[in-house]
């Protein structure tokens, strides 16, 4: 370390003889100060720390030149844990052959970096581990929490840059599967793709139909209305036939299951317009429709992604189950000493030990001494929960400030941990009865608008056979009821989020409906609200 950020004790005085100023807070974490707190210079001002672990993390910072990081930062960083679990398990073939994927130049694993708040989290991350040998790209997201992380096994080993993952205050979790991540990715990378040549080809599209729009005195040559048909028709298949191919799959798959939906009438409206168009452009007709097709498909798809990020805020549900399920466990052997297994090696009967802010790795009994632990994910108590030895502690809390022995009394499916995530898939395994609805009303509308169309289309081929196409096609396009498609997912989605961000996790699909039907509320805190300090 550098001896300017090398650790001091109250009473030290700073570089201009003045005794150090201290805080009631530490410097990195943010966390309450011991009665003798550990002092370091960082950026040229001395500041306390609430342990050695936060003020080796900060000196870190700063030697490696990373002192922007305080600048930057919107959050406190994570309290570094002066004991860690060993993280050499995560070297083990075993464990690396579910979630560690070969790439060009080494290997790539998605973790989930507990403790990232904010982006200079982000940048701190990305930048430390980028100095570490044998990585080759490091790429954190503060908005999702995840980290991927790409390097050379022949040059290094997984637990080596972790370690310094770790010494930074952020603890590596496991992610979902990496088959999942991998899946989304690539949906994610071809959604964006299809957005970005229905937008280039709508732009060139409207800017072609405009020049076509404008020749309101038919001055333009019939061979330049040619080029400028042929142009457009060029541009607008790529969009109508791949950037829109997600509608048509869709409609294919509505039709053959014989229950037509907003699939069918995209795909049906994108369709007429596109082959009427070429037919107009072989027959030289008065009108194309190229426009119209590339611009129904560009906007739908914008409205799908927005609808795609609103869901994926729910998947924080998701995210903080994955938090709460560590992925090793530091297990005591028959001599006394630790070792570091997977979680999955666990059996009841087994005694581990639980670090302080590390969750509990399954359901049991607290051993020694008291200590006091976290439960707001599984019961949304706001403060942490003392227990004494002999009481019952669940997988997925949090441990207090105390490291705690515990002795196992369920593991895997069985901890009340693996039985409230059950629950949340099996809620969002089902559509909610919100949906249910919205989905048939859509049906129904869709049976009458295309009954509707036709009727018109008959009836103007009797008053004006020129325009009975366009004015059938104009009732189509425009009829399509797609925000009562797309706004009840949506709506649902963000509920659903807003409810993961302040911990209420609904088990059942008809849940938020029920939850607007409620006129009375009983808490089983007699007083908690009512009485100050409760009873």
């Amino acid at each position: 370390m550098a001896q300017a950020a090398a650790a001091t004790r109250p009473g030290a005085r700073d570089e201009h003889g003045a005794p150090a100023r201290a805080t009631d807070a530490c410097f990195h974490c943010g966390d309450a100060l011991p009665a003798e707190p550990v002092l370091a210079v960082v950026g040229g001002t001395r500041h306390p720390f609430c342990c050695s672990g936060c003020a080796a993390a900060s000196a870190w910072i700063q030697d490696a030149g990373l002192s922007d990081y305080y600048t930057l930062r919107t959050a406190n960083g994570a309290r570094v844990d002066l004991d860690p679990a060993a993280l050499e398990v995560w070297d083990a073939p075993s464990v690396q052959a579910e979630h560690v994927r070969a790439v060009e130049g080494g290997c790539e694993i998605t973790l989930i970096a507990d403790g990232m708040h904010c982006a200079a989290c982000a940048w701190l991350i990305d930048n430390a581990l980028a100095r570490e040998p044998g990585v080759r790209e490091a790429t954190a997201n503060a908005m999702t929490g995840r980290l991927r992380l790409v390097w050379d096994p022949a040059a290094t080993r997984l637990s080596q840059p972790l370690q310094r993952l770790r010494a930074l205050g952020y603890t590596p979790c496991l992610a979902t599967g990496a088959a999942r991540e991998q899946a989304k990715r690539r949906e994610r990378n071809r959604d964006l793709i299809r957005i970005g040549i229905a937008g280039l080809g709508t732009m060139q599209a409207m800017m072609f139909a405009e020049a076509l729009y404008l020749d309101t005195g038919n001055t333009m040559s019939a061979p330049m209305r040619d080029f400028l048909r042929w142009i457009t028709f060029l541009v607008s298949t790529p969009v109508v036939f791949y950037a829109g191919w997600t509608f048509l799959a869709g409609a294919w798959r509505e039709l053959r299951l014989r229950r037509p939906g907003m699939d069918t009438l995209v795909a049906a409206s994108t369709l007429l317009a596109y082959f009427a168009s070429v037919w107009e452009t072989i027959t030289r007709g008065p009108h194309v429709w190229y426009d119209a097709a590339v611009m129904f498909v560009f906007l739908l798809l914008v409205a799908r992604l927005l609808e795609q990020r609103v869901r994926a805020t729910a998947s924080a549900q998701v995210d903080a189950l994955a938090r709460a399920r560590p992925a090793f466990a530091s297990r005591e052997t028959a001599d006394g000493q630790r070792e570091a297994v997977a979680v999955g090696a666990l059996r009841a009967g087994d005694i581990v030990r639980v670090a302080p802010g590390e969750p509990v790795p399954a359901d049991a009994l607290l051993l020694d001494a008291d200590a006091s632990f976290a439960e707001a994910l599984l019961t949304g108590e706001a403060t942490p929960v003392p227990k004494h030895p002999g009481d019952q502690v669940f997988a997925g809390s949090l441990c207090g400030a105390q490291a705690a022995r515990l002795q196992l009394t369920a593991v895997g499916t069985q901890t009340r941990l693996s039985q409230l995530a059950a629950l949340i898939e099996q809620a969002q395994a089902h559509r909610p009865p919100l949906a249910q609805v919205a989905d048939r009303v859509a049906r129904g509308f869709v049976l009458a608008l295309a009954l509707a169309t036709i009727a018109v289309y008959l009836a103007w081929r009797v008053h004006d056979p020129s325009r009975a196409f366009e004015v059938a096609l104009a009732l189509l396009v425009v009829c399509c009821p797609c925000a009562l498609s797309l706004a009840v997912p949506a709506a649902l989605a963000a509920a659903n989020g807003a409810l993961a961000r302040i911990g209420v996790l609904p088990l059942r699909a008809d849940a938020l409906a029920r939850l607007a039907r409620i006129d009375t509320l009983v808490f089983d805190k007699t007083g908690t609200l009512s009485l100050p300090g409760g009873v």
